[in-house]
């Protein structure tokens, strides 16, 4: 079947039959990774449930076999009453070489869909930790595309602008193919700050290089799988990327070595005993983080929702747990949170809920 839309391209629907003009003082905003909507009867009647007002979502399909052939973009929209925005991340080619579980046909991608006005736009990523296109044979999952994240402005009746993003970072690579990635995004939201100051940044993050996942080279390809050893993944990202704010310093110096943060404190107390310059050309090296993403891997004023080694994925009859979806809000107060779905019947992922107010 001919793509709908091929990657990178946004396609929208509106299915909105009112307009909703009455003023609002929070918003019930929802991310959920849909697990290719294998589900859809079950994510769709959840929804419906949870009826929030912006709902943040990952891996979506659009005609791919293994999802029934349909357009789960389109029939959300159409069930919930919504606009949406996806954005395609990969044309799923059809190849004997896949799983029927895995069988594609169509495209996948991200959405961001309310009851409100958004425009859209893609961010387009610097970091692509893994080829897809070159190597996703190896995989028996044949794709062409490659990781984008999805920016909506929102505009609410009674709020200010809102930017949202949606962001689904890349499974098969390390820490330092991730927060590359997501550097590109906080880069983005810092570059929107004076515009949009009320931002929210939802995903599909990905921290899964622990526990039983560094023994694997699939799912922990980089010095990290060890050099991490004692946090969760999640962790290792809250003390070393969300830690460092923007008035910490112009290059996140944690990241520079390794996130141990007692070397770094050694580093510094040698600077201001010998009245040296802090420098970075050689403790990028020893982190591993080019020096653009030490740059731009700063925290411009995002507070995380939820404790860090929460669960959002359970695997191997749960030997293996972790932390995968974040909600990270700026200047938003956080009225009320809710997870749910944690018996994984409509998704391999739990779902986060937080009802928030503008500050």
């Amino acid at each position: 079947m001919e793509a709908v839309v091929n990657p990178g391209e946004v396609l929208t629907y509106d299915f909105r039959y009112e307009q909703h003009s009455q003023h609002k003082k929070s918003l019930k905003v929802l991310q959920w990774n849909v697990e290719r909507n294998y589900k859809s009867q079950e994510i769709i009647e959840t929804l419906k449930r949870l009826d929030p007002d912006i709902a943040i979502i990952q891996e979506i399909d659009i005609y791919c076999k293994r999802s029934g052939n349909a357009d789960h973009m389109k029939n959300i929209c159409m069930a919930l009453g919504w606009k949406g925005g996806f954005v395609a991340e990969f044309l799923e080619l059809e190849s004997p070489i896949r799983l029927d579980q895995d069988q594609g046909g169509g495209v996948h991608g991200n959405a961001i869909f309310s009851k409100y006005n958004l425009d859209f736009r893609v961010v387009n990523h610097k970091y692509h930790p893994y080829n897809w296109e070159a190597d996703g044979e190896k995989l028996r999952e044949p794709r062409i595309g490659r990781r984008y994240t999805l920016a909506a402005q929102i505009e609410v009746p009674g709020m200010p602008s809102i930017m949202c993003y949606c962001i689904h970072l890349e499974v098969f690579c390390g820490i330092i193919g991730r927060v590359s990635a997501f550097s590109d995004v906080l880069a983005d939201a810092r570059n929107n700050i004076d515009k949009i100051p009320h931002q929210l940044l939802f995903g599909d993050l990905n921290t899964m290089a622990h526990s039983i996942a560094r023994l694997s080279p699939k799912y922990a390809t980089d010095r990290y799988r060890f050099m991490s050893l004692g946090r969760t993944e999640s962790q290792w990202w809250k003390d070393n990327v969300l830690n460092w704010q923007d008035s910490d310093g112009p290059l996140n110096m944690y990241l520079s070595f390794c996130g141990f943060r007692w070397l770094y404190k050694i580093y510094s107390w040698c600077c201001r005993l010998f009245f040296c310059k802090t420098r970075s050309s050689y403790a990028s090296s020893i982190g591993g983080f080019p020096r653009d993403v030490l740059q731009a891997a700063r925290n411009p004023g995002f507070t995380d929702c939820w404790p860090c080694n929460m669960t959002t994925l359970t695997n191997y009859g749960g030997v293996y747990k972790a932390r995968l979806d974040w909600t990270l809000t700026r200047r938003f107060q956080v009225l009320h949170k809710e997870i749910g779905n944690m018996d994984y019947s409509a998704s391999d992922h739990a779902y986060l809920m937080v009802h928030v107010q503008p500050q």
